[in-house]
C-alpha cells in the first residue's frame, strides 16, 4: 500500500490566540500562528508565525518561520527563518537560510544546515517520534475498523 502524506493547504491554519497558554507537544501539517504563550515542542510541516505578543519556550521544528515575538530555546527550520524587528531570541538556531531585520535581539548561536541535517535532528526528537507512532497506530486502527465494517455489510 502506498504511503500517503498530508500536504498542508493554504486555507488551513492552527492558531493559539493572545491570552491563551499551552504546554506540551503540538504537531500539525497545517500552518501555525501563535499569539499566546507556548511551552514545549512545536512541529509543523508548514509555516510557523510567532506574533508580537507571543512567548515561546522549548523546541521549534518547522518548514519556515516568521518571528515577531519572544522565543527561548532551540529552533530547527527546514527552509527559511525571518526575525522581524523587535523580536527577541535566545537559544540555538539551525537553518539553511536566515533573515534578521534591524532591531532584533539575538542571543545565542546559529548554524547553517542542509535539509538533510534538519531531517536528522527531527528524527532525534523522541517526543515527535512517539507522536507520529501514535498517529500511525490510530490511522491503522481506523482503517482496520473501516475494513471490518465494510466486510460485515
Amino acid at each position: 500500500m502506498a504511503k500517503t502524506e498530508i500536504i498542508p493547504q493554504a486555507a488551513e491554519l492552527s492558531r493559539i490566540s493572545k491570552g491563551t497558554r499551552v504546554t506540551g507537544v503540538m504537531t500539525s501539517s497545517a500552518d501555525i500562528r501563535i499569539d499566546g504563550t507556548f511551552e514545549g515542542i512545536v512541529y509543523t510541516k508548514g509555516k510557523l508565525v510567532i506574533g508580537e505578543a507571543a512567548g515561546i519556550k522549548g523546541k521549534i521544528f518547522a518548514q519556515s518561520c516568521d518571528i515577531w515575538g519572544h522565543v527561548e530555546g532551540d529552533i530547527f527550520i527546514e527552509d527559511l527563518v525571518n526575525f522581524k524587528a523587535n523580536s527577541n531570541f535566545s537559544g540555538s538556531l539551525r537553518t539553511p537560510r536566515l533573515s534578521i531585520e534591524v532591531g532584533v535581539v539575538f542571543n545565542g548561536s546559529c548554524s547553517i544546515i542542509s535539509k538533510e541535517e534538519f531531517s536528522k535532528h527531527l528524527r532525534e526528537v523522541s517526543e515527535l517520534s512517539k507522536e507520529e507512532a501514535a498517529q500511525k497506530s490510530a490511522a491503522s486502527s481506523a482503517a482496520s475498523a473501516s475494513g471490518r465494517n465494510a466486510a460485515s455489510k
